[in-house]
């Protein structure tokens, strides 16, 4: 176990991983603490929290709502069966793995709803996702964040660095302490609001799109909207229009590209 620590959850559990889930958290110790690590976070069902600390190692939390779920259908341990006592039912399933400081935590599973708490070195960079009926939840991160969640709202506070954002049924909402210069960056639901704070500095062109929705800004830009674009079909030669309106405008002189699109909500530029 040099660089590479598995800790699988299940029925069968020996030594400190019986006891890392009896506290229901453990650590992953990084291969250099002195370098950028980062985490991958995956869940199919349930929330993921990342939180960037001082720490030097990661510690992850969990909790599933199946001792909940027990309790509402009167499941409860020692009830019997057949002469049988009950110790369980189906158990929580989750992985974890560090190697060269890529940390890796996460569950496949569908039978228990989880939630997730994750601290980390504030300079991690972070690929976050979970499917259903959860949030996403990320503050104090220096570093490139790609979230992704299929159905539940993201919200990233007081990152320094880039993010991408999407979701397909959920608010997003980002505050930037800091953002790189000339890094393009996208935020996207279907319905959803998106609502985004950046420093009063920031130099980007701002490139927006709601269907069924307005657009606010605290910021100063010439807006400029996308007309109709030819395009050349290169197999029969025909040509065709489309038309795919876009607002955009440059703050501060302009710099990388900044994309917004929901389909059902408005989109808010702050400045910070």
């Amino acid at each position: 176990m040099k660089n590479r620590m598995i800790l699988i959850f299940g029925l069968m559990l020996f030594g400190w991983m019986a006891q890392a889930q009896n506290n229901n958290e453990f650590t992953i110790p990084l291969s250099d603490p002195a370098k950028r690590g980062k985490l991958k976070a995956h869940l199919n069902y349930g929330s993921i929290t990342v939180k960037g600390t001082a720490r030097k190692d990661v510690l992850v939390r969990y909790n599933s709502t199946k001792d909940a779920d027990d309790d509402r259908h009167g499941r409860k341990g020692g009830d019997t069966k057949d002469g049988l006592k009950r110790i369980g039912g189906g158990g929580l399933e989750l992985e974890a793995s560090e190697n060269a400081n890529l940390v890796k935590v996460g569950s496949d599973s569908w039978n228990a709803k989880t939630a997730l708490e994750i601290e980390v070195p504030s300079g991690m960079d972070l690929k976050v996702s979970t499917y259903n009926d959860g949030d996403l939840i990320i503050t104090n991160i220096q570093g490139e964040v790609e979230l992704t969640n299929y159905n539940g709202p993201i919200t990233a506070l007081n990152v320094s660095g880039s993010v991408v954002a999407t979701t397909y049924n959920g608010d997003v909402k980002v505050t930037f302490d800091k953002t790189t210069d000339g890094t393009p960056m996208s935020f996207a639901t279907y319905n959803g609001d998106i609502d985004l704070t950046f420093p009063s500095t920031v130099k980007a062109t701002f490139k927006m799109k709601t269907e069924q929705g307005d657009i606010y800004t605290g910021f100063d830009m010439n807006i400029v909207s996308s007309g109709p674009v030819q395009k050349k079909d290169t197999k029969s030669g025909a040509f065709k229009m489309v038309i795919d309106e876009w607002k955009k405008g440059d703050v501060n002189g302009g710099g990388a590209e900044i994309t917004m699109r929901n389909y059902n909500g408005d989109i808010s530029i702050r400045k910070k």
